[in-house]
């Protein structure tokens, strides 16, 4: 434990994985004005100043990497940009007015653009983005929750956030882009699996928390895909 909110799952010498809970945020603009991951390891790592090749917003939580040097930094910017990372997400949404959740299975594409903190579509001169969604099962005791299973194939800001609602499917309680439901203890979005070549070792490396405490019970199907996904080689494109 690096604290009581900052849980290390992996450490080499050039970087760490990290589980972030939801309502830490990953950096701020000023380090000294608050509490974030970047932060918390730099007083952990005197001497270091962590940098970040990828973010969790601060109402997320799950897996995040984060390079204690230079070289580190640089190589995962370069294999992200290479989408050489596999990155899966758990997002918990309203059941669809009409329709299954299931319907939305596969992949999707959006134009994303970012004005004043916030996502929204548009149909050109936005960067391209990509998701696949690979399962969509109730939530278990809930009847009107659905969880989705999502491989995120770009990394934009707030794109999960976005492009679900932009479906019909928003995160339950989501402050920013659930129109019916602005509720932040409903909201739940974790970086779930990240399948990534570690630095020091350049050996393929998988993490993924089968039991995090946070998370409750899944569907039978999420949790055979979820073993099946930590299981096997990563998908390089």
């Amino acid at each position: 434990m690096v604290s009581e909110e900052l849980t290390v799952l992996k450490e080499s010498p050039s970087e760490l994985v990290v589980f972030k809970p939801a309502g830490l945020a990953s950096e701020l603009p000023n380090e000294h004005a608050g509490t974030s991951v970047k932060s918390l390891l730099a007083a952990r790592h005197p001497g270091t100043v962590p940098k970040l090749p990828h973010r969790l917003d601060r109402v997320s939580c799950g897996i995040l990497l984060v390079c204690l040097n230079d070289e580190a930094i640089a190589f995962h910017n370069q294999e992200i940009r290479e989408r050489h990372w596999e990155k899966y997400y758990l997002a918990r949404v309203a059941a669809p007015k009409n329709g299954s959740a299931s319907d939305f299975l596969g992949e999707h594409k959006a134009f994303l653009s970012e004005v004043n903190g916030r996502a929204r579509v548009v149909r050109s001169g936005g960067k391209p983005s990509r998701l696949e969604i690979l399962a969509a099962e109730p939530v278990p005791g809930f009847a009107d929750r659905i969880h989705l299973l999502i491989r995120l194939m770009t990394g934009r800001f707030h794109q999960i956030r976005v492009m679900c609602a932009e479906l019909g499917l928003p995160l339950a309680g989501d402050p920013l882009y659930d129109p019916s439901e602005r509720d932040p203890a409903e909201f739940y979005l974790e970086h779930i699996v990240l399948k990534y070549t570690d630095f020091d070792t350049r050996s393929p490396a998988t993490i993924f928390l089968p039991n995090q405490s946070q998370r409750g019970a899944l569907a039978p199907r999420i949790e055979t895909l979820l073993s099946d996904i930590a299981a096997r080689e990563r998908i390089i494109k």
